[in-house]
């Protein structure tokens, strides 16, 4: 096992609008000339969660407001999320070794 590498997660802590931690994944960023995203997932770090839990990959926009202060926001342009959503799974496939499943292609 000395070739295999420990796997550390990078965990994003978001509150919620009601005042809750959520701990994400992030699993691949992405930057554009004038724009950051991101794609994350519910951090599990119970082994028996993680083998059984079905991860919802979410796609998401970097934004920074007046104070620097960065925050996440969902992608508004339907063009624009087709486009980096593409880029972030196809990053996220390669990386993790996994298939993006598409719901509306059943």
């Amino acid at each position: 096992m000395e070739n295999d590498e420990l796997y550390m997660p990078d965990i994003i802590s978001v509150t919620d609008e009601d005042g809750n931690e959520i701990e994400f994944e992030l699993l691949e960023r992405y930057e554009t000339e004038d724009s950051v995203y991101v794609a994350i997932t519910e951090y599990r770090d119970d082994d028996i969660e993680i083998v059984e839990a079905d991860f919802e990959v979410i796609i998401l926009k970097v934004v920074e407001d007046e104070d620097g202060n960065e925050y996440l926001e969902e992608i508004q342009d339907e063009m624009e999320y087709e486009q980096v959503s593409d880029i972030l799974m196809s990053k996220v496939e390669e990386k993790y070794e996994v298939e993006y499943f598409e719901p509306d292609e059943q």
